[in-house]
């Protein structure tokens, strides 16, 4: 099959651990197809020197005013590098992903062979020997392979530049949900597609419970904040709702000290979600985790957003103005 003409600018958003940028650049610099890799733009937070090698087509820029991973991702790619202009094509990464090395030819081959495709991404692949919460995540990432989707997360992405440019970008009010709301918006001009021919690997994936525990309290910081300034699609209030259901369940378990008869039914309402949720992962034909590792992973899952939500609650304060 002829590789599609045109090179590629690939935008990395940075915030700390340089080791796996270096991992995320290196992979960039190994594509089969070199010739195709215009720039590397990494829009960093850092404010000192990054410790990256040095190579003809990467670029660092400094960013440490940047509000949101979204306002890096745009302004990497408004950038104009050289007198040679901006690439025809965007990809988008995060600052620790390792692509395979037949990524961009497979995923630019695959943007020929569908024109009515907008945004194409890659499964996920568990690195070497992976700890069961790693297993996890890339079961739930890789529910839409070789699917087209509704929307898709902003890991690995590769489009035109102009598709970019019809939507205003990534939208720079969001802290969460960026993502979703980028491709959605896409995906009214064409098709979202994840492939299964090519992969990447998450090295920044949850290697413990206590991480994922940690980790998605700080996504859910954000989860009412985000509402606003957007139409909320249907699938995500599942995920809006859900923690209050929690806080619910758990306010009732306190109260059953007073009043023993709410006990059962608090234990039971706390579980149902999580229960629902294990059971549909468990049954997906890609997933080889057990049962009770599912059950676990729930539970902590439902827990952190809890509390991360009701944590956000100071992100919709009227703000304290000095004179």
């Amino acid at each position: 099959m002829k590789l599609l003409t045109g090179q590629v600018d690939f935008v990395i958003p940075h915030m700390g651990r340089p080791e796996m940028l270096v991992a995320t650049i290196e992979s960039i610099l190994a594509q089969n197809c070199p010739e195709r890799v215009h720039q590397i733009l990494v829009v960093t937070k850092n404010t000192e020197p990054l410790a990256v090698p040095e190579h003809p087509k990467l670029t660092i820029l400094y960013r440490p005013d940047a509000t949101s991973i979204s306002e890096q991702r745009n302004f990497g790619a408004s950038h104009v590098v050289d007198a040679a202009g901006q690439s025809e094509w965007l990809a988008f990464l995060d600052a620790d992903i390792q692509l395979a090395p037949d990524w961009l030819a497979t995923c630019l081959n695959l943007m020929q062979e569908q024109p009515k495709r907008v945004v194409l991404t890659a499964m996920q692949k568990d690195a070497q020997d992976p700890p069961v919460t790693e297993r996890i995540r890339t079961v739930l990432c890789n529910t839409k392979v070789d699917k087209v989707a509704a929307y898709l997360p902003g890991c690995n992405l590769l489009l035109r530049r102009t598709s970019h440019q019809d939507v205003g970008g990534f939208p720079e009010h969001l802290q969460t949900c960026e993502d979703s709301y980028y491709t959605e918006r896409l995906g009214q001009a064409g098709e979202l597609y994840c492939t299964s021919q090519t992969y990447y690997i998450h090295l920044g994936e949850d290697k413990s419970f206590v991480q994922s525990f940690k980790k998605e309290i700080w996504r859910s910081e954000y989860n009412l904040k985000s509402l606003s300034g957007r139409k909320v699609p249907l699938r995500e209030w599942p995920s809006i709702l859900l923690p209050f259901w929690v806080l619910l369940a758990l306010l009732a378990m306190l109260l059953s000290i007073l009043v023993p008869s709410l006990f059962l039914p608090a234990i039971a309402l706390l579980m149902l979600p999580v229960l629902l949720y294990s059971l549909r992962l468990y049954r997906l034909p890609h997933n080889t985790v057990a049962f009770h590792y599912l059950l676990l992973f729930y539970t902590v899952y439902f827990a952190a957003r809890a509390v991360g939500t009701l944590a956000g609650v100071r992100f919709l304060l009227p703000r304290k103005t000095t004179l």
